[in-house]
């Protein structure tokens, strides 16, 4: 069952695509409801947590929560695209300029910025929603491969293709090397904080894993050194 036949969402309402402009107040509003939804759906599951839960929480009412987000898949999805756009704001320094960030340091940057932002509480809370309760929403659970991992690859893939192009590096598919480059870096990771969630390594220890795993990747994929004749 989706969130679409909960009592306290309408039978149907505006897609958070159509959002209207607002001001200052507006988009301070729609923060507060996000804030507030994240914290029960990660404190009470998504779908015990009902609208009324979210506008006793974060105020204003429910016809603004409608406005802004449409129903609680909606506020699920605006959550998702708040955590991917955060996500990926790691990223555009290394594609702002080759000639001044090396693919060293703007892979280094982007996958500590990743590790960090998904080992956060609030992101691993919102993965073991979709591990919990994936099979009773199935539309937010694939709508989060979309938006999150599918749309990483994608962004990550076009940068290294960019560095293929230019022959700094050798890479044949580019989706397939950006797809594992992210499974090296955050897949034993992750598992780890979601079973053992109080073990999370520090910093430091990130950062010397996170170099190691970038410089792997790099000696596999670097273009190799010409000769001279």
């Amino acid at each position: 069952m989706t969130s679409s036949t909960h009592k306290d969402c309408p039978a149907a309402g505006p897609t958070t695509a159509g959002l209207p402009t607002v001001g200052p107040r507006g988009l301070a509003r729609r923060q507060a409801i996000l804030t507030a939804a994240r914290r029960l759906f990660i404190a009470k599951g998504f779908e015990k947590t009902t609208l009324s839960d979210i506008i006793a929480e974060a105020g204003g009412s429910r016809a603004t929560l409608y406005e802004h987000f449409g129903d609680k898949e909606g506020l699920f999805r605006a959550i998702m695209e708040e955590d991917n756009a955060m996500i990926l704001s790691g990223l555009a320094p290394a594609e702002t300029d080759d000639r001044v960030v090396t693919p060293e340091a703007g892979l280094t940057a982007f996958a500590l910025h990743l590790v960090t932002a998904l080992l956060n509480e609030e992101t691993t809370g919102t993965v073991r929603i979709l591990i919990s309760e994936g099979d009773r929403i199935p539309d937010i659970a694939e709508a989060f491969f979309r938006i999150g991992p599918e749309n990483a690859i994608r962004r990550l893939a076009e940068y290294l293709k960019r560095l293929s192009d230019s022959g700094v590096l050798r890479i044949e598919d580019p989706a397939a090397a950006a797809q594992a480059f992210l499974g090296m870096v955050t897949g034993n990771l992750l598992i780890r904080r979601l079973i053992l969630p109080e073990s999370a390594p520090g910093i430091p220890d990130l950062d010397r894993y996170v170099r190691q795993a970038v410089r792997l990747f790099l000696n596999g994929a670097r273009a190799p050194e010409t000769k001279p004749g």
